[in-house]
């Protein structure tokens, strides 16, 4: 691509996107090669990305956020917006936490038609179910929102879910990139305007927009779900039985016993229906549980982890730096209900 083109940049939006994510985008994307030199270097302006807005129709329509609603007018139709050199699925408001929600066929053609062309494609948080469907992250490394942790990994098992990174980079060259939550977009921004134009124009977007310098892991900010997202009654049974019990010295024989089934066909069962190992679904349960009492109580560390099951401090502050990516203290320094006293409001 000569450097005096523009990037090609076309971001997806439909009646279901969030409209501060799509306008945070077009907005940011927009003023590389603008921005900063209109207002901080006096340089010459010359845009970098060639930003549009598509949807699957050529037409106005209203797309409503959690928050409200916001008119929307598309530059161009999916059907015409095939040459593009990068993608972007703005994320949308799901309509349950089951299905997320349902998919045109017209979106998941026009990104099996750009995967061919060999398009960089992008999503983040929710839009990266519209990728999972297509079937391009197959085998491949992909994060989303948190929350839909167990959704994804049950719906699309062959997706290698990486929920506890803000950002993962997969495929062939690079060309599949898909980001955490939904202000994750700012992150997903910097890489692109990284990646594309160079670090110096990224710095100074972050500048210009604010725009913080985040961690690589949203780790920290999850929060184990417990929402029955499958219908095997008796591994719900033993799911509500060790959200009881987890400081049990042997949780897993506990859970066994209670399904009544060989440890073989119960860890099968368990892994099938929630997509976690039992183990693994016990430690999850249990650094929940400490999460909450770091930002809340006032308990030593060592006396936390005793309580939610695990007797060895230095076991503890393993587990929960593998789970969180913090260690305990640092993790009580920066959710810790005390922090919010900066705001003297009590």
């Amino acid at each position: 691509m000569p450097a005096h083109q523009p990037i090609k940049v076309s971001i997806l939006g439909t009646p279901d996107t969030s409209p501060s994510v799509l306008f945070g985008l077009y907005d940011v994307l927009s003023s590389v090669g603008v921005g900063w030199e209109t207002f901080v270097s006096d340089e010459i302006a010359v845009p970098r990305f060639d930003v549009q807005i598509v949807a699957v129709e050529d037409k106005p329509f209203t797309c409503k956020g959690s928050g409200g609603s916001a008119l929307i007018s598309p530059n161009t139709s999916t059907e015409n917006a095939i040459d593009t050199d990068i993608a972007i699925l703005a994320s949308f408001v799901p309509n349950d936490t089951v299905s997320l929600r349902d998919h045109d066929q017209r979106e998941l053609d026009w990104i099996s038609r750009l995967r061919d062309r060999g398009s960089v494609l992008s999503s983040m948080c929710t839009s990266t179910a519209l990728l999972a469907e297509t079937g391009v992250l197959n085998g491949l490394e992909a994060t989303t929102f948190w929350a839909y942790r167990d959704l994804v990994k049950i719906r699309y098992p062959e997706v290698e879910w990486r929920v506890d990174q803000n950002l993962c980079v997969a495929g062939d060259d690079g060309r599949i990139v898909t980001a955490g939550g939904s202000t994750v977009w700012q992150e997903l921004v910097l890489y692109l305007i990284t990646r594309f134009c160079g670090t110096e124009q990224a710095v100074n977007a972050a500048k210009l927009w604010v725009i913080p310098n985040r961690d690589m892991s949203q780790a920290p900010f999850s929060v184990k779900t417990h929402l029955a997202l499958h219908g095997d009654k008796i591994i719900h049974e033993c799911q509500a039985w060790v959200g009881e019990h987890y400081s049990h010295p042997n949780p897993i024989a506990g859970m066994i016993q209670r399904a009544g089934l060989p440890s073989t066909t119960f860890s099968r069962r368990f892994k099938q229906a929630t997509g976690d190992r039992p183990m693994d679904y016990v430690h999850m349960i249990r650094i929940e549980k400490a999460k909450k009492e770091l930002e809340t109580g006032n308990e030593t560390i060592e006396q936390i982890g005793i309580e939610v099951g695990y007797e060895d401090p230095a076991s503890f502050r393993r587990m929960f730096k593998r789970k969180v990516g913090l260690t305990p203290s640092i993790y009580r320094r920066r959710f810790s209900h005390s922090t919010f006293d900066r705001f003297n409001l009590a």
